[in-house]
């Protein structure tokens, strides 16, 4: 499968069953006070077809009500989020899934759970585990470092805030990679904004002088990496 980074948050992951796209920010050029200070990766039109969007809160950088909108009109997409989302979008009750903390629904072919994230400044705050062709992606929307996970919140990649102030920096991202033990992980919500600047370089440093065997990948606004499971040896079962 295919993780497509489309800058802060926000990624289109291309599984067999079709693609997820998580948080997307296509419209938003101001977090508050702080201007963006790069521009907008893909044109919302460019997008390819989308089966489900998943949105971890309510923050304009993370919930673009008109791409989101105009990707249901399009492609009659799934969005996935919880109800008070859900409640700010003009769309079909049909198009929507409602969800919360520890809720698994199987939708569009992926399987998703739910897990609540640690982020005060929003109403609902959640991250995702999503599965398809048997990978699973760990989003962590806007989480602070939290160090306990379900026992089966294993992922294959993991998608980390790094940018500090009202997520993890990159210290607490390497902690929280050091707990979830995955194959590969990508620093996500950086230098987007003046609140969240930070260097993946030093995350991917700090990674890779540890003693875990998580590989960091470090991907430039709108690139794709392609995630293959790792061969299992001759005998191992």
């Amino acid at each position: 499968m295919f993780i497509r980074f489309l800058g802060h948050s926000s990624f289109l992951l291309e599984f067999s069953q079709g693609n997820v796209l998580i948080d997307p920010c296509i419209h938003c050029e101001s977090f508050g006070q702080y201007d963006r200070l790069i521009p907008n990766a893909v044109e919302l039109g460019d997008i390819p077809k989308v089966s489900l969007i998943l949105i971890t809160h309510e923050h304009e950088d993370h919930f673009d009500r008109k791409a989101i909108e105009f990707l249901v009109n399009r492609d009659q997409a799934c969005v996935v989020a919880h109800d008070s989302v859900l409640s700010e979008l003009d769309i079909p009750p049909r198009c929507k899934r409602a969800v919360q903390a520890n809720a698994r629904v199987h939708l569009r072919g992926v399987h998703v759970a739910v897990q609540i994230a640690h982020h005060p400044q929003a109403f609902y705050p959640m991250a995702y585990l999503v599965t398809g062709d048997e990978v699973s992606i760990f989003h962590a929307g806007d989480s602070d470092l939290v160090e306990e996970f379900s026992p089966d919140f294993k992922a294959h990649v993991a998608l980390l805030p790094i940018g500090g102030n009202i997520t993890m920096d990159v210290v607490d991202a390497v902690k929280c990679t050091k707990v979830l033990k995955p194959d590969v992980v990508i620093p996500m919500h950086y230098n987007t904004f003046g609140i969240c600047q930070a260097s993946p370089e030093e995350f991917a440093r700090k990674i890779e002088k540890s003693n875990l065997k998580t590989k960091p990948i470090i991907l430039v606004p709108s690139e794709k990496y392609e995630f293959t499971l790792p061969k299992v040896p001759n005998g191992v079962v």
